[in-house]
């Protein structure tokens, strides 16, 4: 998860104190060892990361870090992960699912691109 931010995020991660930065927003990643019964084959523990994107280039320039974080992959560890992007008549929604079943959800409201 933490190279996952790194590389396609580009967030400043501190692998000792499992801190990850960028600008003024700061995350503290922990892991839960303990086995919950309820949460068994449930993939992504129901968790769904969800994200708006201001224009469709930012949906492009994710899915390009993306597959180049998968590139520099081993690539049998990319056969677990996928990338898929859906358009309807409102919206272009890309989830990225990662190696650990990770649901990363990104979505642009078409009609509502941002010109800055």
């Amino acid at each position: 998860m933490m190279d996952f931010l790194s590389d396609v995020f580009e967030f400043d991660v501190d692998s000792v104190t499992d801190n990850v930065f960028r600008d003024s927003l700061s995350l503290k990643l922990f892991e839960i060892k303990e086995k919950i019964p309820y949460q068994a084959n449930i993939g992504s523990l129901g968790v769904i990361f969800s994200f708006k994107v201001k224009s469709e280039l930012e949906l492009k320039e994710i899915m390009s870090k993306y597959n180049f974080f998968l590139y520099r992959k081993n690539q049998i560890l990319t056969r677990t992960e996928k990338l898929e992007l859906v358009q309807n008549e409102r919206q272009k929604i890309l989830t990225i699912t990662d190696i650990d079943q990770r649901v990363w959800r990104f979505v642009f409201d078409i009609g509502l691109d941002f010109v800055l």
